[in-house]
């Protein structure tokens, strides 16, 4: 039996309780618009494809800038442990993505096109959230109620009841842990299998150019 095993046989005797998403944080669409306005503030955007190629996100990541007046600065703002999800898309295995923000942005919006999720229960750690919408159960239930025929998403009530498993504090910091770790290996060995295919396309060009096999007395 492993960690987690003796966690949850411990901690759940009665098995992992399950709640709807809004249930435990806010769920907010209302982001910033992709333009440049006279007398407004410029900021920072965060948008789709910050989200979509990064699984964590800091101020360093969005690079667009717009303008955003006072009130939109206040509500579209983005705090520590904020979550951001990808609401809809063309491709309807993009919608459900999910980066959370590991420390407070100042002078950085959301965009529209993306939503954020703030977590107020503080048994919820917010790193095992974003692995939830990784999760096959999860995505089962993304692409289950997803909507559309030229573009595809859920409707708000519907992203608002998708049920996440919610073991306690302890159990979830154990499978970060652990998801971490695989996580970081996995990269790891996609930068050695890079690494390969290079060094691979190199020999490959060398040994079948004209002017290796004539020197070396193949060819033509």
């Amino acid at each position: 039996m492993n960690k987690i095993e003796k966690l949850l046989n411990e901690l759940c005797p009665n098995g992992v309780e399950f709640k709807n998403l809004w249930e435990i944080g806010e769920l907010s669409n209302t982001g910033v618009d992709k333009k440049i306005r006279e007398n407004q503030k410029e900021v920072f955007l965060l948008n789709f494809l910050d989200v979509m190629n990064n699984h964590y996100i800091n101020k360093n990541i969005p690079s667009m800038k717009v303008t955003a007046s006072e009130a939109e600065i206040q509500k579209c703002n983005i705090l520590k442990n904020d979550l951001f999800i990808t609401p809809s898309s063309e491709n309807i295995n993009e919608i459900g993505f999910a980066s959370v923000a590991i420390e407070d942005m100042p002078n950085v919006c959301y965009s529209y096109h993306i939503m954020r999720f703030r977590i107020f229960n503080r048994q919820i750690n917010p790193y095992f959230l974003r692995y939830c919408f990784d999760s096959e159960n999860l995505r089962k239930q993304i692409l289950k109620n997803a909507q559309g025929i030229t573009r595809f998403g859920l409707t708000q009530p519907k992203w608002k009841n998708l049920q996440i498993p919610i073991p306690p504090l302890e159990i979830q910091e154990e499978i970060v842990k652990i998801l971490d770790t695989f996580t970081e290996l996995e990269a790891e060995l996609e930068a050695e299998l890079e690494a390969r295919r290079r060094q691979y396309e190199y020999y490959r060009n060398k040994l079948l150019s004209f002017e290796y096999l004539k020197t070396n007395g193949g060819g033509v």
